[in-house]
């Protein structure tokens, strides 16, 4: 059972760097003439993380990726700031765990 914990939590650790990484690629592909390819790439985190993961931060951002997945049918400069936000929250996630696990 010990083990078990240790396989999810590394699994956990997985699901956030694919998470992240695509997060981060969406906001990289911005300015390439096809704006669907940064929706396409949330909406892949979104179907991913929906109630797939024990991770109280993925769980908690998919609401989020959600709603602001569908800015971009809309506002296209909305959608950019979102990706920036999201981005943001992310990188300050990775962070946070790459200090805790530094100490």
């Amino acid at each position: 059972m010990g083990g078990d914990a240790t396989v999810s939590g590394a699994e956990d650790q997985a699901a956030f760097r694919l998470a992240t990484f695509l997060v981060t690629a969406a906001r990289d592909v911005v300015d390439e003439p096809a704006i669907y390819a940064p929706f396409r790439m949330i909406d892949a985190v979104d179907r991913f993380l929906a109630d797939a993961f024990d991770d109280d931060f993925l769980r908690g951002i998919q609401p989020e990726l959600a709603r602001g997945k569908l800015q971009v049918l809309n506002d296209r400069e909305a959608f950019v700031v979102w990706l920036d936000e999201i981005t943001a929250a992310f990188a300050a996630e990775a962070k946070r765990r790459n200090l805790a696990g530094d100490a």
